[in-house]
């Protein structure tokens, strides 16, 4: 049975929010582990990639069998059918193993700071050319990282063969991470690794 690692380069600020903010500070602050180290929600990866592959499927590309991406990352609720799982899980996607274990050890915890900046905007009003009032917001971004995480098929669910080769093609069709993608944060270069066991 095989499983993956998914590299994912991100080269600009980005956001991947936890649903919360600081205060009157920030409306947003970014997801962190237990230690406070950044990382990228699994669940958002899966959706990325369901999305490229229904996307590379709506498109005919060829390769793509009818349903994969529900095949392969199951099916969400609607009104009228319950969700339904996929052959595949992906684990959140973390910093490298050594540099993970030094930021959350005694000498690297004072670095933690500089992985993280604050980013404000506001909105203009037409009229007058000044800030509307209080619609300053704040939210919290990570610096530029790579950060890998893992893909292997769900116990008792078995995916097509070829599967990472099949994710691997539609990877170009993901080219930011996390929030605000669409505003320019995010940036990213994604590609997978195949193990084999």
């Amino acid at each position: 049975m095989s499983a993956a690692t998914l590299h994912i380069d991100i080269r600009h600020y980005w956001h991947a929010g936890g649903g919360r903010g600081a205060g009157a500070v920030l409306d947003a602050v970014v997801h962190r582990d237990p230690n406070g180290l950044p990382l990228l929600p699994g669940r958002h990866l899966k959706g990325l990639l369901r999305d490229a592959l229904a996307r590379a499927e709506a498109w005919e590309w060829g390769g793509f069998t009818p349903g994969i991406a529900e095949q392969l990352f199951g099916r969400p609720a609607d009104e009228r059918q319950p969700s339904e799982p996929g052959a595949l899980r992906v684990t959140d996607a973390t910093l490298p193993g050594e540099l993970a274990a030094w930021l959350a050890s005694e000498s690297g915890r004072g670095s933690l700071p500089h992985l993280f900046r604050s980013l404000y905007a506001t909105a203009i009003d037409h009229d007058s050319g000044t800030a509307r009032d209080k619609s300053l917001r704040g939210i919290e971004v990570t610096v530029p990282l790579t950060l890998s995480a893992r893909i292997e098929p769900v116990p008792g669910r078995e995916p097509p063969e070829g599967w990472p080769a099949l994710l691997a093609s539609v990877l170009p069709l993901i080219d930011a991470v996390g929030a605000h993608r669409s505003r320019g944060l995010g940036r990213a270069v994604l590609r997978i690794e195949e193990e084999r066991a």
